[in-house]
């Protein structure tokens, strides 16, 4: 297959049944105003539906995620019936011929890239691992690790602030945790722009800073971060984190203690 391929989805079209018709009955007592209304019945013409492109994409493709999806409509590669369109919105017939030129993506989701780029980075070695998918949605990033090697990997979904004190109770010492970082959605609503879009480079860092300084409380050495190569779906920098975790000696039982509090409030 070459490196752009072209994938094409057409609405199923239901087929027509003829009823055979009655011929050679007819009714003595018929009024001659009712067999008259039948004949000038008429048909009522009921609007054509019309629905989001990216919702019909979605249905037709369902192999791809939404951000995959919504993500080649902004680049102009969904083609509707001979022409790009370029906005997710736009309203499309059931009916439409829906092209997709782009390049079959490597993992389920973009999620997978952004990992790929942090193990390359930090040079992890996944082969014969086991890993935790923590907060996992399409699996972007389960799908990243099986490539690379791991041998298994358990995928969790977790609430807002329980990730943390879910993922220490199940890490060895000497593991490593990756972390993706979406300041758009650690920032103050009021450092947050139009769109949903954290512009700001200072509030980039802190974010950042607050992020990974929270990760070493709980017993974990940062080893850098980096800038995800992908922005997020609305345009956001996301960036990767790395941490080891380290032996939690008797002078910090401290560690230990935030964890059990953080995972019962």
């Amino acid at each position: 297959m070459s490196a752009s391929s072209r994938i094409i989805g057409c609405a199923c079209v239901h087929p027509c049944f003829m009823l055979p018709l009655l011929s050679g009955i007819r009714a003595s007592c018929s009024p001659p105003s009712r067999a008259f209304a039948a004949v000038r019945a008429q048909k009522i013409q009921l609007p054509k539906k019309k629905r989001r492109l990216d919702e019909v994409c979605l249905e037709r493709f369902q192999q791809y995620s939404r951000t995959y999806i919504q993500s080649w409509i902004l680049q102009g590669k969904v083609i509707v019936d001979g022409r790009v369109v370029n906005k997710a919105g736009t309203q499309v017939s059931d009916k439409s011929v829906i092209e997709i030129k782009a390049e079959i993506p490597k993992y389920v989701c973009r999620a997978g890239h952004k990992l790929e780029a942090a193990i390359k980075e930090f040079g992890i070695i996944c082969d014969g691992k086991i890993a935790l998918d923590s907060g996992l949605s399409t699996g972007g990033f389960t799908d990243c690790l099986l490539q690379h090697g791991a041998s298994h990997v358990y995928g969790v979904d977790v609430g807002y602030g329980q990730v943390m004190p879910a993922v220490i109770k199940v890490m060895k010492v000497d593991s490593t945790l990756i972390t993706l970082i979406k300041p758009q959605f650690e920032a103050r609503r009021s450092q947050v722009g139009g769109g949903g879009i954290v512009r700001d480079p200072l509030v980039h860092k802190e974010v950042l800073d607050r992020i990974i300084s929270g990760v070493e409380e709980f017993g974990f050495c940062n080893k850098g971060w980096i800038k995800s190569p992908i922005k997020g779906a609305e345009g956001n920098k996301e960036f990767l984190a790395c941490f080891h975790r380290i032996p939690i000696s008797e002078s910090q039982p401290e560690v230990e203690t935030k964890a059990e509090a953080e995972a019962t409030s």
